[in-house]
């Protein structure tokens, strides 16, 4: 099983910087931050003995404090971050499921890659949906494709871009009579952006109704995005 390596400090600093802003917003005291720079110094030791103590603060009250552990542990023992983080998928809070989710896409067997595929389509966190999409894209199980058509109508647009830059990825994952549908009925010029650059990477011949329509949208890119395809199509010899 096979699946996409999102680019897990990143992602989760992205997520740990928004979640550390509100912290500050809602008046969170010196204490949690206090524990925050006592994960990272764990984690510049990383003995046995830190990496336990580190281990012991995903059971903190403190939503960042836990998914700080997390990153910590990553950045030291890549093995021992991904088995937390599996348990760390069900954490009640969002934030540290969007971490988890970046930490044990990797190697993720069949139940993981289930999980997550249950995580894209149900979590009530949108972060949490994007991030478990991009992880399970390369995935073989046949759950993932039901999960990314789901996710093509999802209510956030973020979802549905993330689903749409993983069509592009991966042609054939999402079925070109819905983006046929997106690239003229998206809110979002840039997912009409994307819909029609993931038809394009199709190579289907029924995408050119999608993309015929999109060349009188509104917007010039989505206009200037779909005769670009067109012509990549009719390059590779895709007839009508």
């Amino acid at each position: 099983m096979t699946l996409k390596s999102v680019p897990i400090i990143g992602a989760a600093r992205s997520i740990l910087l928004a979640s550390f802003a509100i912290s500050a917003l809602s008046g969170c005291g010196t204490s949690i931050e206090d524990r925050i720079g006592r994960a990272y110094a764990l984690a510049r030791n990383p003995s046995e003995q830190n990496k336990s103590r580190l281990e012991s603060l995903l059971r903190d009250e403190d939503r960042d404090v836990r998914a700080t552990a997390l990153v910590a542990m990553g950045s030291i023992d890549v093995e021992r971050a991904r088995r937390l983080a599996l348990g760390a998928l069900s954490d009640p809070d969002g934030m540290v499921r969007a971490v988890a989710v970046s930490l044990c896409s990797e190697g993720a067997d069949a139940d993981t890659v289930a999980v997550m595929t249950a995580r894209a389509t149900d979590d009530p966190v949108w972060q949490v949906r994007t991030r478990a999409l991009e992880a399970i894209a390369s995935s073989q199980d046949p759950g993932v494709r039901e999960a990314f058509v789901r996710a093509l109508s999802d209510s956030v647009r973020h979802v549905r871009r993330a689903a749409l830059r993983a069509g592009i990825e991966h042609p054939g994952l999402l079925p070109v009579d819905l983006l046929n549908a997106l690239v003229v009925s998206d809110a979002d010029w840039e997912n009409r952006v994307e819909a029609a650059t993931a038809l394009g990477a199709s190579k289907e011949p029924a995408a050119y109704a999608g993309l015929d329509a999109a060349l009188t949208d509104s917007n010039e890119f989505v206009r200037m995005t779909a005769a670009r395809e067109l012509r990549g199509l009719q390059r590779a010899g895709v007839t009508r």
